[in-house]
């Protein structure tokens, strides 16, 4: 655990903690290291925190996602699964889930977990499902089956968001390399603009390079711009912002319009319809009405703020 974080056991002296942000429980951090960290990887140190705390835990839903490296959305509860308990109970900030169907347990970095395929199906009952899809297509890049995923559905005994973890399938692709592309895509699809096809590569004078959509007929690619693109990871910020942009004059010689949106674009669905109706983004539909409740439910309607790539 990190060396930011305190532990406080009964009896311990008020000034031992003091300025410290509880983070749960007996679990104090430094306050400057706490708010440097993105949401949802406060929610992982809490997780963390939580099981070394807890007494045997078994995680489940957003809790074992954050060990089997899935998508995390919004600021969720503790989450563990219970073997044995008759119904789903809440004390304090963790919920511990009764099913009538199994799960399988695993261990990960030294925990019970429930597994990928369990954790996924339980994530695709209960968000809404752009983000459902955005958590199946990462765990088809962790090497998870489809089928194995369908298979699960179907012979579960529960029918709780059933049919809309089905419709995830449905539209689930691996080859979106980000939850923003993941998330792009359903929206995309929700506003009626024709598919795009996705990582097509294109030969330019620097060498080649990927685009994350293209609309082939009207010679629209389609970018989907996660902060990833511009972190440390990749070099200096200024020096990735500049290759960006020397890329795109590149690919301006071998396509017609290159647009690009953002996260709060996609949150917002109506900006990304104006950026694709600019590009000239062909359509086929009408827009759903209802396109909020893809991305949106009482679980995630704090998540914009804790999104990333």
């Amino acid at each position: 655990m990190h060396d930011a974080i305190q532990w406080s056991k009964r009896g311990a002296r008020s000034y031992d903690i003091a300025g410290h942000i509880k983070i749960r429980r007996g679990a104090y951090a430094h306050p400057e290291w706490w708010r440097g960290l993105p949401r949802y990887e406060q929610y992982r140190v809490r997780v963390e925190v939580a099981s070394l705390s807890l007494k045997n835990p078994i995680f489940a839903l957003e809790s074992a996602a954050v060990f089997h490296g899935l998508p995390v959305f919004g600021e969720p509860r503790i989450h563990l699964y219970s073997l044995h308990a008759q119904r789903t109970c809440t004390r304090g900030d963790v919920t511990v889930h009764a099913s009538c169907d199994p799960r399988e347990v695993v261990t990960r970095a030294g925990v019970s977990v429930t597994s990928l395929l369990d954790t996924t199906v339980d994530l695709l009952r209960v968000l809404p499902l752009a983000l459902g899809v955005a958590v199946l297509d990462a765990a088809l890049r962790l090497g998870l089956s489809l089928d194995a995923v369908k298979h699960r559905l179907r012979t579960q005994a529960s029918k709780r968001g059933r049919r809309q973890a089905l419709n995830a399938v449905d539209l689930a692709d691996p080859r979106s390399e980000s939850v923003l592309e993941s998330l792009s895509r359903v929206v995309i699809g929700a506003l009626g603009f024709r598919p795009p096809e996705l990582q097509v590569s294109f030969r330019l004078d620097e060498g080649t390079s990927r685009a994350d959509f293209f609309w082939r007929d009207v010679s629209v690619v389609g970018e989907a711009d996660g902060a990833v693109k511009y972190d440390a990871r990749f070099g200096p910020e200024v020096q990735a912002i500049r290759n960006e942009r020397k890329r795109e004059v590149a690919l301006l010689r071998v396509v017609r319009r290159v647009a690009r949106w953002e996260w709060m674009d996609v949150w917002h669905p109506d900006r990304l319809e104006r950026i694709l109706t600019a590009a000239g983004v062909p359509r086929d539909r009408p827009a759903d009405p209802h396109i909020d409740r893809l991305l949106r439910n009482k679980r995630t309607r704090h998540t914009i703020d804790q999104l990333h790539a």
